[in-house]
C-alpha cells in the first residue's frame, strides 16, 4: 500500500489543491515531453498557456537535462514532477545490467542498493519519477517487449527482484517507481509499438500470475502504474474475439474496474506513450487523451500539449470527464509530489567523484556476476599466448540510427589489446571472410548484438546477419567463441553452435566482464533466469 503522508505533506496537498483553478488541475493530468521544444522562449510561451503538472526528459546529456529542468521549474507556480525512463540506471551516471542480467546474478538483496543508487543519482539532477521497473513476465520467448527487459519467466522470479528494487527507489531515496505495463505482456509475440498486444490468459489464470505480481508491487508501495497498449480480452468478455478488445490505455474496464477497484491501486495511473501504434491505431488522434482519462487514467503521456489541453478542458466542460475525476487525479498527482518532498527540494546534493566511482564499481560487480555460459564445448576459457592474434566479429544491425549507441564493442577490443593481444575487428562480414579468418587467427570471438528495440518488430537474427553464419564457418575449428550481447534466445535458431556466452547487454561493464570470462580470469557464475526454448512452444526442463 502507499506510504502514509506526514501531517505537513497533507497540509501542503490541501493548501495547494485549494489554490488550484480548473486549468491547473487539468494540467496535472498531462505529462509533456521536453524534447518537443528546444528554445527557452517556446517553453515560456507554452507554460503561460498550459500549466502542466509533469514533464518527461530523455537522459542524453547531464548538463542539458539540468538546465532544462531548472528552466521549466522556474516557470511553474507548482513544482513539476520530472519523469524519465530509467530502466537500467541513469545513462548520464551509472548504467546497470538490464533486468535479465540482474536476475542472472540470483541475489535479490543487491536490487535494493541498485534502486537506491539510481534514485539518489536521479534526484541529484532534479528527476523525481522513474518509468520503471518493467514487471512483465517472459512467458513467450518470441515476445518483443520482454526479452532482456524481463526479470524472469515466472511470477516469483519477477517479484523477488522488483520488490526490493521498488523499496530502494522509493523508501531509501524518494524516487517514484512505476510498475509497467498493466495488465502485463509477455504471452504473445507482438509489440505494442506496432499493434495492440494481447494478454490471452483466462482471468483466473491471469490473477494467479500477473495479478500476483501486481499485488506484490502494490504491497511494496509502488507510487504509480503505467498502463500499456495491451488488452486483456478475458476480463473484457471478449475471449472469443480478442482483436476487438481495447488496450488498457483506452479501457475503463481495465483501468477503473480492474486496476482501481478490484485490485485496489491507490496511486497514479499514467498511460504509455500515446504515439505508439498499439494505441494510435484504435482511435482517432483527437480522441486519445480524453478516452484515456475518461477511462480512469490520471496522467496522459505525451501528445501536443496545447491540443491535448484544449481537448481535455472541453471534455470536462461537456461532462465527458467528470469534475470529480479531475479533482481525484489532480490530488493523486499532488500527493505523489508530497510523498517525494518535491515541495521542499527539487534537487538533492550533487554526486561527487568518489560516490560516482563507487556506484560504477557496484554496477560492474553486478555485470561480472551476471555473465552466463549457456553452452561450452571446451573453447572456454581461451588458452592464448601473449601476442596471440585475435579477431572480434560484431554481428549487428547495420543502421545509421543505431550509431549513437555503444554498439561497436570498442571496449572489448581495448581490453584485449591491453593484455598484449593483437586484435582485428570485422562488422557483420560475409561468411567467406570468416572461413578465411578462422585459419589465420588464434581466436575468433563472434559477438551477436540484437538488443531490445534495435529492430522494431524483431529481436532475432535477421537478413544480412544470417550471411555471416553461412556455410557454418566454425565447424571443425575449436577456436571460435560466440557471445550474445543482448537476447538470450539465439540458440533456438542456431541450435548447433558449439558454445554461447550471455552478457545481456553491451554496456561498458558487460564488455569488460565478458573479456575476463573469455580469458579465464573470473568464473562465469550467472544463471539465465528464463528457460531456453528447444522447439516452438516447448522449453528445456
Amino acid at each position: 500500500m502507499l506510504k502514509p503522508m506526514t501531517d505537513s505533506q497533507k497540509q501542503w496537498v490541501d493548501s495547494t489543491f485549494s489554490s488550484m483553478g480548473l486549468e491547473e488541475k487539468v494540467g496535472h493530468m498531462m505529462c509533456t515531453w521536453h524534447g518537443m521544444y528546444k528554445e527557452e522562449e517556446e517553453w515560456k510561451d507554452l507554460l503561460k498557456e498550459v500549466p502542466i503538472g509533469s514533464i518527461f526528459f530523455s537522459d542524453w546529456n547531464e548538463n542539458e537535462v539540468k538546465a532544462g529542468i531548472e528552466l521549466v521549474q522556474s516557470l511553474s507556480r507548482i513544482p513539476l514532477l520530472v519523469a524519465m525512463d530509467i530502466e537500467s540506471g541513469l545513462a548520464t551516471h551509472t548504467m546497470f545490467s538490464p533486468a535479465m542480467g540482474c536476475a542472472a546474478v540470483r541475489d535479490p538483496s543487491l536490487m535494493r542498493k541498485r534502486g537506491r543508487i539510481t534514485a539518489r543519482e536521479a534526484r541529484s539532477i532534479g528527476v523525481h519519477w522513474s518509468f520503471s521497473p518493467t514487471v512483465d513476465i517472459a512467458y513467450n520467448f518470441k515476445n518483443l517487449e520482454t526479452n532482456t527487459r524481463a526479470w524472469g519467466d515466472t511470477p516469483e522470479g519477477v517479484m523477488e527482484m522488483v520488490v526490493p528494487l521498488i523499496t530502494g527507489m522509493q523508501h531509501d531515496a524518494l524516487l517514484a517507481a512505476t510498475a509497467k505495463h498493466f495488465p502485463g505482456t509477455g504471452c504473445d509475440d507482438r509489440d505494442q509499438h506496432i499493434c495492440t498486444a494481447v494478454n490471452p490468459l483466462p482471468f483466473d489464470e491471469w490473477m494467479a500470475t500477473y495479478g500476483k505480481v501486481w499485488r506484490a508491487c502494490f504491497n511494496a508501495g509502488v507510487m504509480s502504474v503505467m498502463t500499456g497498449h495491451i488488452s486483456l480480452p478475458s476480463f473484457e468478455g471478449l475471449a472469443d474475439d480478442p482483436s476487438a478488445a481495447m488496450p488498457a490505455t483506452l479501457s475503463k474496464k481495465i483501468q477503473t474496474d480492474l486496476l482501481r477497484n478490484k485490485l485496489g491501486f491507490e496511486g497514479v495511473i499514467v498511460s504509455d506513450a500515446a504515439c505508439m501504434i498499439g494505441c494510435a491505431s484504435r482511435i482517432a488522434k483527437d480522441q486519445m487523451s480524453v478516452t484515456n482519462l475518461a477511462a480512469g487514467g490520471d496522467v496522459f503521456l505525451f501528445g501536443d500539449p496545447r491540443e491535448e489541453f484544449a481537448r481535455i478542458m472541453k471534455a470536462v466542460d461537456d461532462k465527458i470527464i467528470p469534475i470529480e475525476q479531475v479533482n481525484a487525479s489532480a490530488r493523486r498527482v499532488l500527493e505523489m509530489k508530497a510523498r517525494l518532498n518535491v515541495n521542499e527540494y527539487l534537487r538533492s546534493n550533487a554526486i561527487g567523484d568518489e560516490e560516482r566511482g563507487e556506484n560504477k564499481q557496484f554496477a560492474y560487480q553486478i555485470a561480472e556476476k551476471s555473465i552466463t555460459v549457456q553452452r561450452n564445448d571446451g573453447a572456454l576459457p581461451a588458452k592464448l599466448k601473449k601476442g596471440a592474434k585475435i579477431l572480434t566479429v560484431n554481428i549487428k544491425r547495420l543502421n545509421p540510427r543505431e550509431e549513437h549507441r555503444d554498439s561497436d564493442l570498442a571496449i572489448v577490443d581495448q581490453e584485449l589489446r591491453q593484455r598484449g593481444y593483437k586484435v582485428d575487428n570485422l562488422v557483420t562480414p560475409p561468411s567467406s571472410d570468416l572461413h578465411k579468418a578462422v585459419k589465420e587467427y588464434d581466436m575468433v570471438f563472434v559477438n551477436i548484438q540484437m538488443h531490445m528495440h534495435s529492430l522494431i518488430g524483431n529481436i532475432r537474427i535477421v537478413d544480412h546477419m544470417v550471411m555471416s553464419f553461412w556455410e557454418a564457418f566454425w565447424v571443425g575449428y575449436p577456436n571460435v567463441v560466440f557471445t550474445s550481447f543482448g537476447s538470450p534466445y539465439h540458440l533456438y535458431e542456431l541450435p548447433h553452435l558449439p558454445n554461447m556466452v550471455l552478457t545481456y547487454s553491451a554496456s561498458p561493464s558487460a564488455q569488460r566482464a565478458v573479456v575476463k570470462v573469455w580469458l579465464g580470469e573470473i568464473e562465469a557464475t550467472g544463471k539465465c533466469p528464463v528457460k531456453m526454448p528447444v522447439e516452438a512452444g516447448r522449453t528445456e526442463n
